[in-house]
């Protein structure tokens, strides 16, 4: 309950309302204490209030608000009273309680658990239909840490692990650290791409990773699963070789190669950020997914935050995110995405478990028959499933039907040399031997088929252009609220920071679709009109519907 002195300053001075007390009017506070139990030891002196931490956390975020800024507003802000609940002389908590409350936020997926009790305030309040519409796209997001050259990034993690040493046990470090480890690594590394003596410069980092490594296993062992320490083991292994001689040796790209973008470590400060590139743009740290519902007559409320590695492809996380919509019971009828998220395979298997239908394009296969106008393409050749044989253009039957593991679920079908060495038109068709096709299972190419060709139709095309209208939802998480740049580092608190966002933007939403309406207190009557109304005489209520003489 809010305190009745804080109701009335709060709407004496706020008479239609901001965005923060409409948690209050509409969503009756998001959130209580009773939910958080779980997250909170039952001993020792009661904490500030989780809930109240909560709404701070997200009013951060849609005020675009720092840590001290929040903490300031809490203490000096009528609607951030108004919406926390507390009474007008209360003076708030210190500012770094916030980032305490994140850091648990970022554990055993409390963030998607805050977000489920929002969902379920909105829900009640019917702005959230069952088994409608919504609406899924990516955005790239960039982590908080610097772009470092691969020598760069050894060298600032062998800064890195040092100063946790330091931190830990710095007595230790005493008969290993000396005057040229403080000139390499005594500040950031800043080489460039073409530092002075390269080589040299490699080497003896090298060797100094290696000797650190080695003092800590063998002397240190306490300090060994420091997480400095474990991500310097890491780009250690990941840059350099160690010889036939045991000493460590530059990797190269034509010689041993490097580890995998998927794998490979960009930050020592962020070793869960990867690096990504998707047509010409290429950056470092996250994709982030965004969940909205797309009925009419409601606000698009945004339903689901995915927070992924970077080289993650879409297909990979659709089936994640439809699970989290149904735990949630929030599953679509219809689900619009782009064709990054779409596959034959998924949309069969979205059908049969969730009973979802996917609509996006069907990409067409990119081959040198697809490209090429004048080269018989594969919708040209008849498939006969029952006899498993594909007669070509010219009437040929193939000879060989298989389904290679390196290509299941896909269906291989070769051709007779000899009947297309002798084929008048073997230009038209292959510059090998034989012609192979390349299909999928019956089942999946009836559904690529019929979603192809429905596709081109004009109420297909009609339907998805609900689709489009998630770019707008991208750019108001991008540039209305910094969702680009990565407040935090580490994937958990990445995802920290998307979900206390989608929440701010769901507020922000239903603010203007449920807008908050003052209660005005009528004047009080004057003599005469207690008079009218004593004797009922009809009066008029308004000034507008008197009726004024003319002349």
């Amino acid at each position: 309950m809010v305190p009745e002195l804080t109701v009335r300053v709060a709407r004496a001075c706020n008479r239609h309302g901001t965005t923060a007390m409409a948690i209050r009017d509409h969503l009756n506070g998001l959130w209580s204490d009773e939910d958080f139990e779980e997250w909170y030891p039952r001993d020792g002196r009661p904490g500030l209030s989780p809930a109240q931490l909560a709404t701070v956390s997200v009013l951060q975020f849609l005020l675009e608000l720092s840590d001290r800024q929040a903490a300031e507003s809490v203490r000096n802000r009528i609607d951030f009273k108004y919406a926390l609940g507390m009474e007008l002389e209360d003076p708030g908590f210190h500012h770094s309680v916030l980032t305490d409350f994140r850091d648990r936020l970022a554990e055993e997926g409390r963030a998607d658990r805050l977000l489920d009790l929002a969902l379920e305030k909105i829900r009640a309040v019917g702005l959230v239909r069952e088994r409608g519409r919504q609406r899924t796209d990516s955005t790239h997001v960039l982590a908080a840490v610097r772009d470092l050259t691969r020598l760069e990034l050894v060298t600032e993690a062998m800064r890195a692990a040092l100063e946790e040493l330091a931190r830990r046990a710095p007595h230790e470090l005493v008969a290993l650290v000396n005057e040229e480890w403080a000139k390499r690594y005594g500040r950031a590394a800043r080489l460039g791409k073409n530092p002075s003596k390269p080589k040299t410069r490699i080497k003896e980092t090298g060797e100094d990773v290696r000797l650190l490594l080695r003092y800590v296993h063998r002397y240190l062992p306490a300090l060994r699963d420091g997480e400095q320490v474990q991500a310097l083991r890491q780009i250690f292994v990941q840059n350099y070789v160690l010889d036939a001689s045991d000493r460590p040796k530059w990797r190269e790209p034509e010689d041993v190669g490097l580890p995998p973008s998927a794998l490979a470590i960009v930050s020592p400060y962020d070793t869960s950020a990867r690096y990504a590139r998707r047509g010409e743009t290429r950056w470092k740290g996250y994709l982030a997914h965004v969940t909205e519902t797309c009925d009419q007559d409601t606000p698009s409320v945004i339903t689901d935050v995915t927070t992924t590695k970077a080289p993650v492809h879409d297909t990979k996380a659709l089936p994640g995110i439809l699970t989290n919509l149904h735990d949630r019971n929030l599953l679509s009828k219809e689900h619009f995405v782009d064709g990054g998220y779409l596959s034959v395979a998924l949309k069969q298997q979205v059908a049969r478990e969730h009973g979802i239908g996917l609509v996006g394009p069907i990409r067409a296969r990119s081959t040198r028959q697809s490209r090429k106008g004048t080269v018989f393409p594969r919708e040209a050749f008849t498939i006969d499933w029952d006899k498993k044989t594909v007669a070509c253009p010219q009437g040929n039957i193939s000879r060989r039907w298989s389904t290679p593991p390196s290509l299941a679920p896909y269906v291989t079908v070769e051709f007779s040399p000899d009947d297309c060495r002798q084929c008048p038109v073997k230009a038209a068709c292959t510059r090998a031997d034989a012609r192979k096709v390349v299909f999928l299972p019956r089942d999946l190419h009836d559904i690529q088929s019929e979603s192809r060709t429905e596709q081109q139709t004009q109420e297909w095309l009609s339907r998805y252009s609900l689709r489009a209208a998630i770019e707008s939802t991208i750019s108001e998480f991008v540039n209305g609220h910094g969702m680009r740049q990565c407040r935090y580092r580490s994937h958990s608190k990445a995802h920290v920071q998307h979900v206390l966002t989608a929440i701010a933007v769901n507020l922000e939403r239903i603010d203007v679709h449920l807008p908050t309406t003052p209660t005005c207190q009528p004047r009080t009557p004057t003599a005469l009109q207690n008079f009218l109304d004593w004797q009922h005489i009809p009066r008029s209520r308004s000034w507008r519907a008197a009726t004024h003489p003319t002349g």
